[in-house]
């Protein structure tokens, strides 16, 4: 026989397994996020999860119901099913409950056994915001989200709702052709409610009223303005302020109760508003234990309310089958005394369509039979008595009560001594695989795996590939930006922009140079030499030549160097790309670099010299810079010596001798820098025929079709037309040069084209010679155009050898792209993958650190688990040839 007591024990052992099942089901929430959902571990976990979230259900269902210590039985059923009329025949008063032909009841009522004679009840009222949930349903059939205006319910208000309601739909709620039974009925609750919204308001947050009454008539009496909606005994008029009461608790003596046995009259379930449908479905889940369906035969059929009732009170506590909790009573059936059309009697179809849903307590029964006795001249009472198996006439009430005391004297201590086994096993049993499960899914959770995870983000984050699409990541992003930075760096606007700075530069070295070609200059070179006076042309020349030697040497090495710089600052535009532009998942390369002001390339190499990274990351570009500077270095020595020698040059044969190395330089630029050069100093010659044979060309010099070469070789590289540059570069043979005797209009000297030519150079006039003779001055006009004419050949090469693809160039986009090729060929990008791998936790940190704190966490779930387990989980799964080790114990 159970006991308030016993409930209660049986109700805290419920809940402390329910506080275990929840602690297993966390860990494996916990356990399940460390695995992908398709994956083996999480299928597994994800099914003991569903397990372990069923048998916490069903042990908390039970648990609130013994938690109560009293058994509830709660009557449901349909509006006008005869619910309340059945209580008050069950409890000999039919004047306790109201029971009219409409709809009448509002309040939940409760009925407890009480003592001899003492007749009391309870009634307790909504809270505001209780109330204003259970009135939501008919605001929103007419305007939805209007409850807030609840409070102000009159009749404007319900014009304005009306209103609100004709224009979103476009026909009045008040048509009965087109308005539904819920829009109706929901107008008609607000009608009624506006009628009495003060009494309504009054009550509402009230503390609980008691009634007491010298008999169960005058009880009955008192309380019925709590229970039922209308005063049907004056005018139907409506009960001010009932709307505002939740619960009526009565205490009345009951004959033959139980002590802790309970009777709930629940609300019809389905009234117009949710009101009734919330409390039913809220007493059923949260309270009731026993259910008694009280079913009108004259409706035979289970209508879809009463099944969607059937499942509610299904889902209510799965610890229980239905049919173990379920009383079925059949109301009127001594309205029918034939049958049907097809031989069917009412109350047997009734009964037949509850069986079918499992429920098999089933009770026909009359309250004109209880309160008059039953006509056993009635078909249906002979029906009856087969069905219950008596020998006499029965209304059903009796065998109905019969049947609930046998049920609450064992069936409910065995009821919960089922549930408290069948929990106790399926835990025991779901422990078991769940420890298995645990303690495998820990096993994948070692240091192992989580490198493998870091290793699998960093290649999705590094470079992967997916089908049907473009590898992404932040090596095809590095890609693609060095890409076009080479497409631009190569193209021909960028070639004809170096080859424009070039020209600047090119342009100063010839203005230089020419600025320091004059007669001035010469005669100073002369007065500098020992015996001044003894000095002849060719001596002074042989001292221009070599100044101008030593200049040009000096410009042509600032010309490498420019390009050198050129090459540097298109490197660090690379690199930018490379380390600033390019980025992926907020991850960028700059963020492993040093700080500090300078370039990419200094804290690059710094990065490199500080042993921060391993050597072989940056030694390509390193040894590649490196070689690049060298080559401009070599570069520029190697044509300051062959191009410059040619100004030493002072006979024949040693011009022959530089004009052969100047065609091998043609040769192994592919141009005609040789042919241009000589085509510079034919057309010089032949501009000034003045000078005839003194200034005659050299042995091996060509003339005859240099000048055709030269316009073909001026319109390759874009220098325009050929011009006259000045007069040959022949050598005098002879002695001194004299001063020549003072003529009366002495002529002036002819000014070579080239000089006239050059911007920024202007011919002097020759200086009087201040050792000679009084009066005379030396000619160096045709000295100073031999030496122009190779300083503007030097000068024109330049240009040639900056322009020309195979040139200088060449050995700038040589240098950018060996650079280019060193961070990105074979070898380069596994070095740079290694480099980034070992640093990928400061380029995504938001990626790596989620990684770290997982395996962090990862690690308190295992100790939360070994503690979980008492710490034995591991070594007793181990199969006795693997014994656990300190270190597999850990992994």
């Amino acid at each position: 026989m159970w006991s308030p007591e016993s409930r209660k024990q049986k109700a805290a052992e419920l809940r402390t397994i329910a506080d275990k099942i929840l602690r297993y089901r966390q860990l494996c929430d916990r356990f399940a996020s460390y695995f992908p959902h398709e994956s083996d571990n999480g299928r597994l976990l994800q099914q003991l999860r569903g397990k372990l979230e069923d048998l916490r259900g069903r042990s908390l269902d039970r648990e609130k119901r013994l938690a109560k210590g009293v058994v509830k039985i709660g009557v449901v059923g349909l509006e006008k099913q005869g619910k309340s009329a059945f209580l008050s025949a069950w409890l000999k008063s039919e004047k306790l409950l109201p029971s009219e032909a409409e709809r009448c009841t509002w309040s939940t009522t409760v009925v407890e056994p009480g003592e001899e004679g003492q007749f009391s009840a309870l009634v307790t009222y909504y809270p505001e915001n209780e109330f204003k949930a259970r009135i939501q349903s008919y605001f929103d059939a007419l305007e939805p989200g209007s409850v807030e205006r609840w409070q102000g319910l009159t009749q404007a208000e319900l014009q304005r709702l009306k209103a609100a309601f004709r224009d979103r739909e476009g026909y009045d709620v008040d048509d009965p052709d087109r308005a539904g039974r819920k829009e109706q009925a929901a107008l008609s609750e607000l009608t009624e409610i506006a009628a009495t919204l003060g009494e309504i308001k009054a009550r509402l947050n009230r503390e609980p009223t008691k009634i007491t009454a010298a008999s169960l008539d005058e009880l009955a009496e008192l309380i019925r303005p709590y229970i039922a909606l209308k005063d049907t005994r004056n005018g139907n008029r409506p009960y001010p302020g009932v709307r505002a009461v939740k619960l009526v608790t009565v205490s009345i003596p009951v004959e033959g109760a139980m002590p802790g046995v309970v009777l709930m009259d629940l609300p019809g379930i389905d009234a117009p508003s949710d009101k009734a449908r919330r409390d039913t479905e809220e007493a059923l889940t949260h309270e009731v234990d026993v259910t008694i369906f009280v079913k009108d035969v004259t409706r035979p059929s289970l209508v879809r309310t009463e099944l969607d009732l059937l499942r509610t009170a299904q889902s209510a506590d799965r610890s229980i089958s239905l049919k173990d909790r379920m009383f079925v009573v059949l109301t009127k059936v001594d309205l029918f005394d034939h049958p049907d059309e097809n031989g069917n009697w009412h109350w047997a179809l009734a009964a037949r369509n509850f069986k079918e849903q499992g429920v098999d307590r089933i009770f026909p029964y009359s309250k004109v039979w209880v309160h008059q006795g039953v006509d056993e001249e009635h078909p249906v009472s002979r029906q009856v008595m087969d069905f219950f198996g008596a020998t006499r006439p029965v209304n059903g009430l009796d065998q109905l009560k019969a049947a609930i005391e046998r049920y609450l004297s064992g069936d409910v201590e065995a009821l919960d001594r089922k549930v408290m086994a069948q929990v106790h096993t399926e835990f025991s049993e779901m422990e078991v695989q769940l420890r298995g499960a645990l303690v495998s899914v820990k096993d994948g959770l070692s240091d192992r795996e989580f490198e493998r995870r870091s290793e699998q983000t960093f290649d999705e984050l590094w470079e992967h590939v997916q089908a049907g699409e473009d590898p992404v990541g932040l090596l095809p992003e590095i890609r693609q930006r060095l890409s076009s930075f080479m497409d631009h760096e190569m193209s021909e606007p960028e070639r004809l922009a170096r080859a424009a700075r070039a020209d600047v530069r090119i342009h100063q070295i010839r203005d230089d140079l020419l600025r320091r070609l004059t007669p001035a200059e010469a005669e100073a070179k002369r007065r500098q030499m020992p015996s001044p006076g003894l000095m002849n042309e060719t001596a002074v020349e042989i001292e221009m030549r070599k100044q101008m030697r030593e200049r040009v040497a000096a410009r042509i090495a600032g010309l490498g160097e420019d390009f050198r710089n050129t090459a540097r600052e298109s490197v660090e535009k690379m690199l930018r790309e490379m380390f600033v532009s390019s980025g992926y998942d907020s991850g960028r390369l700059e963020v492993l670099l040093p700080p500090g002001n300078g370039g990419l390339i200094t804290r690059i190499d710094a990065l490199g010299r500080a042993g921060h990274v391993s050597e072989s990351v940056v030694r390509y570009q390193n040894n590649e810079m490196a070689k690049a500077d060298v080559a401009f270095e070599v570069l520029s020595r190697y044509f300051a010596r062959q191009i410059v020698d040619i100004l030493d040059a002072t006979d024949a044969g040693d011009r022959d001798l530089r004009e052969r190395e100047m065609r091998g330089l043609e040769q192994f630029f592919g141009m005609t820098i040789a042919d241009k050069a000589q085509g510079v100093s034919s057309s010089a010659s032949s501009a000034t025929p003045a000078q005839g044979p003194a200034a005659g060309a050299p042995s091996g010099s060509t003339s005859g079709s240099a000048s055709g070469m030269l316009g073909q070789v001026k319109s390759k590289l874009g220098f325009g037309d050929d011009k006259p540059e000045g007069s040959g570069f022949g050598f005098p043979t002879g002695g001194p040069a004299v001063a020549a005797p003072k003529p009366a209009a002495p002529p002036q000297p002819a000014t070579p084209p080239a000089t006239a030519a050059t911007p920024g150079v202007s011919a002097a006039p020759p200086l009087a010679n201040a050792s000679g003779p009084a009066g005379a001055t030396r000619d160096w006009s045709k000295m100073l155009a031999r030496v122009r004419v190779d300083v503007e050949r030097i000068c024109n090469f330049l240009e040639a050898l900056a322009k020309h693809p195979r040139g200088l160039q060449k050995y700038h986009e040589e240098a950018v792209r060996t650079v280019h090729d060193s961070w990105l060929d074979r070898e380069g990008e596994q070095s740079l993958r290694r480099w980034v791998r070992s640093e990928c936790t400061r380029i995504w940190p938001h990626r790596f650190a989620a990684i770290q704190a997982e395996q962090e966490r990862a690690r308190a779930d295992i100790d939360a688990l070994e503690e979980l387990f008492g710490g034995t989980s591991r070594a007793a799964h181990l199969p006795p040839s693997a014994p656990a080790t300190p270190s597999t114990a850990r992994t």
